[in-house]
């Protein structure tokens, strides 16, 4: 599912950078996060602002998938070591082998993926033993409240509450090893593979 113009800009836009380096890549960190050595998948990577944060760590390897041609031609611009960009979904993730990644990481686009329950299939997949996903996320009562002050008008049925992401990801094969809640607003965890 694409991005509104006006999302797409709230992106582009300087909160959302210091959002993610203060906030939500210091959670994941805090969550227990290796970067150095390891192979990191970042699902939407949109722009590559978190890559070019992630890739200062000297992964081994970096992927951001993104399905917005027009924010992976942002990204690959930016000409990052280690680091490739390619088109596709969260929620199809067939383009790579299995046991291919560390660590998969969402920063707040699941909210827009149509099948976000078949990420965590396609996550277990990709990721190798004992691989984990950090996921920063909004909640559907989240999403209400934003859409009715901005009107982006997300689509219902790719919303979901807090919990309920949880217990997906547990009955598809995670863990939950690390988790806060926002006011059930903002969620933040580390599901590990079983």
């Amino acid at each position: 599912m694409k991005l509104s113009v006006k999302e797409f800009d709230a992106m582009q836009m300087g909160w959302r950078k210091w959002y993610i380096e203060k906030i939500e890549l210091k959670t994941f960190m805090k969550f227990g996060l290796k970067i150095c050595g390891s192979d990191i998948l970042e699902v939407g990577c949109g722009s590559g602002y978190a890559a070019s944060l992630i890739t200062r760590e000297t992964p081994n390897s970096y992927t951001g998938l993104d399905i917005m041609p027009e924010q992976l031609a942002i990204a690959c611009g930016r000409n990052l070591p280690n680091a490739v960009f390619v088109e596709g979904s969260a929620d199809d993730l067939t383009q790579f082998p299995d046991g291919s990644f560390d660590a998969i990481l969402d920063f707040c686009i699941l909210h827009h993926v149509e099948d976000w329950r078949i990420f965590f299939d396609e996550s277990r997949r990709v990721l190798k033993d004992n691989g984990s996903i950090y996921i920063a996320d909004l909640s559907r009562k989240c999403i209400h409240m934003v859409d009715a002050v901005l009107h982006w008008g997300h689509a219902e049925e790719v919303l979901f509450s807090l919990q309920e992401l949880e217990t997906e990801a547990n009955q598809r094969g995670f863990e939950t090893v690390y988790k806060e809640n926002v006011l059930d607003l903002e969620g933040y965890f580390r599901f590990r593979k079983k």
